[in-house]
């Protein structure tokens, strides 16, 4: 006796892809209707869950087919929320098209493309909609390496977060790829987002970058993988959260540890954060250390002195210290209350 269940297995798990199920099925239905017009209608005789790719979209769903030669494509919810994204990222995309923040200094080779700001000595506020055309997804945030601020006589523009080489790293907003590509200055490789609100994101060090300048990303979308490429000592993510260039501390705007946006106030459901000049009160404070640094400094020669313990005093080197003192030819002639310039 014919065994229709084996044969109905047999036949469709050589389905490859959704373009072969109609002719499938209509030889399924010939070859029913030739060995028996009598079955009972409205019985499953073969269900399989397929996904299946048309053009760049995955699709999922069930193929159900019944014994009066009928058959049926269920949806599944999976296709529904991939659909329903792929129809947010093309309304974002046209946005994106018609707004200013988008094509003003827009640059996916120079990591500044902003002309010089002075946002330390701003008078009015500017007023940020964090949750402008986006969701939010919060970075890693299971332990801080390194705040923003002061560090190894130079300011540290970003935050260090903790994560191992090949987690996935996700857009904390939605936004439009900037720059998605080897930095030698230090970063490695890194994405930089500019989201709808003129914020830009910075995601350095990474150890692999998925997305492409100019791709429409969601609130959550993978971007890359944690790596440790630049100058990074061990795996982690920097990440840093920019204004026409200028950095800010992302914890202004993000409670890590609650996995929250911060903000100054809520307008009609919308986060809405006041960036002033306090936010931005660090590049005074580098203006003044660097300045300092750069002023002219002597050192009286004591006993026990000698250039290389004073290069490392005035934290510089023994070759900059003699490029300073070009008449200083014979280091074992130093005297004691001799004046080096040091700097």
């Amino acid at each position: 006796m014919f065994d229709y269940d084996i044969f109905y297995f047999e036949f469709l798990i050589n389905i490859g892809c959704m373009r072969f199920i109609n002719l499938f099925v209509l030889k399924c239905l010939m070859l029913f209707q030739l060995i028996s017009l009598n079955a009972q209608t409205n019985k499953i005789l073969f269900s399989q869950d397929l996904k299946v790719k048309s053009d760049s979209t995955i699709h999922y769903g069930k193929l159900l087919l019944y014994d009066d030669f009928s058959s049926e494509w269920i949806v599944s919810t999976k296709s529904n929320e991939i659909s329903k994204k792929d129809s947010l990222r093309d309304n974002l995309r046209k946005i994106s098209l018609k707004s200013d923040v988008f094509t003003k200094y827009w640059s996916n080779t120079r990591l500044f493309p902003y002309p010089k700001q002075d946002l330390h000595n701003m008078i009015d506020s500017v007023e940020i909609n964090l949750s402008k055309n986006s969701g939010f997804h919060l970075p890693p945030n299971d332990h801080i390496f390194s705040p923003f601020g002061w560090r190894r006589n130079r300011q540290h523009k970003g935050i260090d977060l903790d994560l191992n080489i090949g987690d996935t790293l996700r857009s904390a907003f939605s936004g439009k790829v900037r720059f998605a590509d080897f930095n030698n200055g230090g970063y490695g490789n890194l994405v930089i987002v500019r989201h709808f609100n003129g914020l830009e994101t910075y995601y350095a060090h990474l150890d692999k970058i998925i997305i492409q300048p100019n791709d429409i990303v969601l609130a959550g979308d993978v971007i890359g993988l944690g790596g440790e490429t630049g100058n990074a000592l061990g795996p982690h993510l920097h990440f840093e959260v920019r204004y026409k260039d200028v950095a800010f501390d992302s914890q202004n705007i993000i409670d890590y540890d609650k996995g929250l946006l911060k903000s100054s106030t809520i307008n009609n459901n919308s986060l809405i954060y006041y960036l002033t000049k306090s936010d931005f009160s660090w590049v005074a404070v580098n203006n003044k250390k660097a300045a300092a640094n750069n002023k002219k400094k002597y050192h009286k020669l004591k006993s026990g002195d000698y250039i290389g313990k004073l290069a490392v005093k005035y934290n510089t080197t023994v070759k900059k210290i003699l490029k300073l003192n070009p008449k200083l030819k014979n280091l074992n002639s130093l005297q004691i209350g001799q004046v080096i310039r040091v700097r």
